[in-house]
């Protein structure tokens, strides 16, 4: 169970990966339409983004029951699982910060607030 789970995440990594990737160049291409499309449109990315990033966590235990049990009784397990999950996000979010983030700050996203 434990090196499937490992399994499980490291498949989920590309997955998340890629979701790093359509964010980044749905928000690129969003901010050249417009106020609105880049405001209201890029929230429903962001939202549609948030619930990708999730969905490993909660796929997992609607496919596999043992490991919605493990988690609920084994606190070892439950921290495992946790982190295998942080690891699979690392890569992405890595690959989102060196390559697109400083792009998306100079189009007007995740700029400090005044």
């Amino acid at each position: 169970m434990w090196i499937l789970t490992a399994i499980y995440f490291l498949a989920f990594s590309a997955v998340i990966w890629a979701g790093f990737w359509l964010y980044a160049k749905a928000l690129m291409y969003l901010s050249r339409r417009g106020f609105i499309a880049k405001n209201i449109v890029g929230l429903v990315v962001y939202i549609a983004f948030a619930c990708l990033l999730v969905s490993p966590m909660f796929m997992a235990f609607s496919l596999i029951e043992a490991w919605s049990l493990a988690f609920n009784t084994d606190k070892y397990y439950m921290f495992y699982f946790l982190f295998c999950f942080l690891l699979a996000v690392v890569p992405g979010g890595i690959y989102f910060k060196n390559n697109y983030l400083n792009d998306l700050k100079s189009l007007g996203y995740f700029a400090k607030r005044q």
